[in-house]
């Protein structure tokens, strides 16, 4: 177990606690569009229409479709296994590239991160605290932790992944402890940032969500795996 991190990751963080219940690819094509537009960091919380599974850029279709056959899988663009999204406090956090946590190494900002939930999760009266597991990530995200995901009890309860692109990077995670409250998201923020606002997404977001669902997350050949093309690798993750 690591310590907490005393100092915030972040300077300014705006907030959004997305109250609007959303697919498996729009909550995916979200992440890009704020990533693409972000002027400022900003922590999304959201909620799933239903139960979903989302499956890293590279997973197998096959792989990620047999963890739950009951439920619809979706894509992420960032990396990592499969997650079952069923009760859990899934986030992302965009951070534009001018912003110095966002231009360290994958494994060290992936570590500052998780030290900064850990505490916040402990001040909400859930034991946590980092891996130190070295082992490589299997296909099911939560089957196993790796180095630096969240440890309750033993048991892996956070883990996420991240992409970078020429705009920022993109970390999605996924908090499963089923009795975290509304005030989570509050805590979490003041965690990572020395000040947080309320964000209020503007006008044009929907329909750039609707766009890239159209364009991407929505087609089945990038769900499936056959449209998603080699380039510059999402990082890893838990």
């Amino acid at each position: 177990m690591t310590a907490v991190r005393a100092i915030p990751l972040l300077h300014g963080l705006g907030l959004w606690s997305d109250l609007t219940a959303r697919e498996g690819p729009a909550q995916m094509a979200c992440d890009e569009a704020l990533l693409q537009d972000a002027t400022h960091p900003v922590l999304r919380i959201f909620r799933w229409t239903r139960p979903w599974v989302s499956a890293g850029y590279f997973v197998p279709w096959a792989e990620a479709a047999a963890v739950r056959p009951d439920l619809p899988v979706c894509r992420r663009w960032t990396g990592g296994g499969v997650v079952v999204h069923e009760g859990d406090l899934t986030f992302s956090l965009v951070v534009p590239r001018g912003e110095p946590w966002a231009c360290l190494r994958p494994a060290e900002s992936y570590q500052q991160l998780h030290e900064a939930l850990s505490g916040a999760l402990r001040s909400l009266g859930v034991a946590a605290g980092l891996s130190d597991e070295a082992e490589p990530a299997g296909r099911e995200c939560f089957a196993r932790p790796v180095r630096h995901d969240i440890l309750s009890a033993g048991k892996k309860i956070a883990g996420g992944a991240q992409r970078r692109t020429k705009a920022g990077l993109l970390h999605q995670g996924s908090i499963q402890v089923a009795s975290l409250g509304a005030e989570a998201a509050q805590v979490i923020g003041e965690a990572l940032a020395g000040s947080i606002f309320p964000w209020v997404p503007p006008p044009t977001l929907e329909s750039a969500i609707s766009g890239l669902v159209a364009s991407k997350y929505g087609r089945e050949d990038f769900i499936q795996g056959s449209g998603v093309k080699a380039g510059p690798n999402p990082d890893r993750g838990g």
